[in-house]
């Protein structure tokens, strides 16, 4: 992000990158400061054209602001390059045909796998999970991890390689295999960011009969 802006207002997109829509008072208590201040913040970064909102009606009481990013913050958060790999993907098909840039991301995705397992083998389920989070927190994906009653639960608030799977959408069910292979348990996608949500959301059950979620997507080997 822009090493000029303030701290409390790069945090305030990164709430509205993970949350999709806030309200001035959601955001007063996350970050703990006065509504008036959070006004403040937020009327910079929309001359700023990074945020915008609309209005809400109640049931009751008056109506309220829901503040989300626009299309030019997305340039805030990691991409990876993605517009140059993708138009260098786009040459190496040229010469090799599309299914060949499958064979690229598996065995890509076999580096990952490898790297993966270093840091997971040897853990229980869910402290595979929190370490699968925290790998791809380090790799751009504002991943964070849950739980409920019946699942843990893999968020991933950013897509570093968004630009490369609306081009090469099998991208993403060889990235959900490497789920799978890394935690050597069931995984389930109930969220995606290519079918228009904001964000990528993973379920995994917490007992292997658990049937609290329904599969979205086919089975993927690395």
């Amino acid at each position: 992000m822009n090493c000029e802006m303030s701290e409390t207002r790069m945090r305030i997109l990164q709430l509205l990158k993970m949350r999709c829509s806030m309200t001035v008072n959601q955001l007063k208590e996350a970050l703990n400061i006065s509504a008036m201040g959070i006004r403040q913040h937020l009327f910079i970064l929309e001359k700023e054209g990074l945020v915008e909102y609309y209005t809400e009606k109640q049931e009751r009481g008056r109506p309220h602001h829901l503040y989300s990013l626009t299309d030019n913050a997305s340039n805030l958060f990691p991409t990876t390059y993605a517009n140059f790999a993708v138009g260098l993907m786009n040459e190496v098909a040229k010469f090799n045909g599309p299914g060949f840039i499958n064979k690229i991301f598996r065995s890509r995705m076999k580096s990952q796998l490898q790297m993966y397992k270093e840091r997971l083998d040897g853990k229980e389920l869910i402290d595979r999970i929190k370490e699968l989070a925290n790998i791809r927190d380090e790799e751009g994906y504002m991943a964070r991890f849950e739980e409920d009653e019946n699942d843990y639960v893999l968020t991933e608030h950013n897509c570093p390689i968004a630009a490369i799977a609306e081009e090469y959408p099998h991208v993403c069910e060889i990235e959900l295999g490497l789920f799978r292979q890394s935690l050597d348990t069931k995984v389930y996608r109930v969220e995606h960011l290519m079918q228009g949500s904001h964000k990528c959301c993973y379920r995994i059950p917490k007992t292997e009969d658990s049937n609290s979620t329904k599969e979205s997507s086919t089975d993927e080997q690395v």
